[in-house]
């Protein structure tokens, strides 16, 4: 049993269905949004800084629920963001996910409060991602940052294929380039050097293959 099957089922039960086309913006902003699970496919989680670029925070994929802040909100009372910046929440693949009122979700949890233990584990597993993210931050070259975003990645997304890993999400240079921050040509050259050294491996759809993960650590923290 999955540690977050009753919330799974309180979603798809009492939501609504939504179908995403790729590059579709479901929301852009959190003001009014619904607590959501992805059932397949994949979501970004973005900010469009000054300059006109993306500021990737996170990837959903199938099980995934978002945004946790609502939950913080309806339930605790207890905002986590108060500041100016626009949200938006975008499929990066056909995406198929369900949404439900946050009046539902909030009499879900009261006739069933064993409901928070399975909060509180997607709130372990967001904080896992915000970990990543700040230890990534910490790393001093743009190489061992690269592979260790895609290390997360593979971790998370990831189906094991005979002694590999196949990351299931199509990956592009900009989209390495969109989650940490940088530029398409930094992104471009650590990929390169990483295919070169046989770390990593186009595979079909723009997808990443990693023969080892081990070895792909080893790039990350070296």
């Amino acid at each position: 049993m999955s540690q977050t099957d009753k919330l799974y089922t309180l979603i798809t039960t009492k939501g609504r269905k939504i179908s995403l086309k790729k590059g579709q913006v479901f929301q852009s902003s959190e003001a009014g949004m619904e607590m959501s699970v992805i059932k397949s496919g994949y979501v970004k989680r973005y900010s469009i800084r000054n300059d006109g670029s993306l500021s990737v925070q996170s990837i959903y994929g199938p099980g995934f629920f978002f945004p946790l802040t609502i939950a913080y909100k309806i339930l605790l009372n207890q905002p986590l963001y108060s500041g100016p910046e626009v949200i938006h929440y975008e499929a990066m693949t056909d995406t198929i996910l369900y949404s439900l009122d946050n009046e539902s979700l909030k009499e879900g949890v009261e006739k069933d409060p064993t409901l928070y233990r399975d909060l509180f584990f997607v709130s372990g597993r967001r904080l896992h991602s915000n970990i990543q993210r700040l230890e990534n931050v910490s790393l001093a070259v743009n190489y061992n940052q690269v592979a260790h975003q895609i290390l997360y990645f593979a971790e998370v997304y990831g189906t094991q294929k005979g002694d590999g890993v196949l990351i299931d999400f199509p990956l592009t240079q900009q989209d390495v380039a969109d989650v940490l921050s940088t530029t398409r040509e930094t992104a471009s050259l650590s990929l390169r050097e990483l295919r070169k050294k046989g770390i990593i491996k186009t595979a079909p759809g723009k997808r990443i293959f990693v023969p080892s993960i081990e070895k792909l650590k080893e790039a990350a923290y070296s």
